[in-house]
């Protein structure tokens, strides 16, 4: 997810077609945006998944889940602030006159087998212990359930992010009918059927690695 939507040679237009689909906008040049991404060689293990500056007007954070978080806003107001730090001049925060910055949308695109609602909203209010009307801080990601099977209106009007969401659900169907060879059949059926075609033949050796290390969340932790 995050080398298809922030660091392959394609990212960007990618990346301008989900922006497309979440915004209902019809941009065509990928010159409105500026890849922001916090890298770990900076942050050490601290990064996100996706971020751009759109016309530098708005930031745009998308993380993907394949597990259940909800304390993904606390995360994203991390990473946000961070962000901001990366982009404005440090003395605008002393300034007497007002500097505008841009404005932050969170979204989380979760493709894990646990079933959830196609949308969900996240609040970081939620997890404050005392609770109040009104909120003096808040932060409100929208999450969404990609998987296929589950028909986000979003896959419809969004063609990566659909390939994407077609190439999980094969890689799964695969991998449960022969757990030697899954990934790479799947990887072939892929192709032959027109799902991430470009992208997996340039790259199929650099995906079957990143397929064969399979994630723990205990050894990520």
């Amino acid at each position: 997810f995050v080398d298809f939507f922030s660091e392959d040679k394609t990212a960007k237009e990618n990346f301008l077609a989900l922006y497309n689909a979440l915004h209902a906008t019809n941009y065509c040049s990928t010159d409105i945006l500026k890849n922001i991404r916090l890298k770990q060689v900076v942050y050490m293990s601290f990064a996100n998944d996706v971020s751009y500056l759109i016309d530098d007007t708005i930031i745009v954070l998308a993380e993907h889940q394949s597990t259940i978080n909800p304390n993904l806003p606390l995360r994203c107001l991390e990473y946000v602030t961070r962000l901001y730090e990366h982009i404005q001049n440090p003395r605008d925060r002393y300034a007497r006159a007002l500097k505008k910055i841009p404005m932050p949308e969170f979204y989380v695109f979760y493709n894990g087998t646990e079933a959830i609602e196609t949308n969900q909203t996240l609040k970081l209010s939620d997890s404050f212990i005392a609770q109040t009307k009104v909120p003096r801080l808040e932060l409100i990601v929208q999450l969404l359930n990609i998987n296929y099977d589950n028909d986000n209106p979003i896959l419809k009007s969004c063609k990566p992010l659909k390939e994407y969401s077609l190439f999980v659900e094969t890689v799964r169907r695969h991998s449960a009918v022969d757990k030697d060879h899954g990934f790479e059949n799947a990887i072939k059926d892929c192709i032959e059927n027109d799902i991430l075609r470009e992208y997996l033949q340039r790259k199929s050796r650099e995906v079957m690695n990143m397929l064969l290390a399979e994630y723990d969340y205990d050894t990520d932790i």
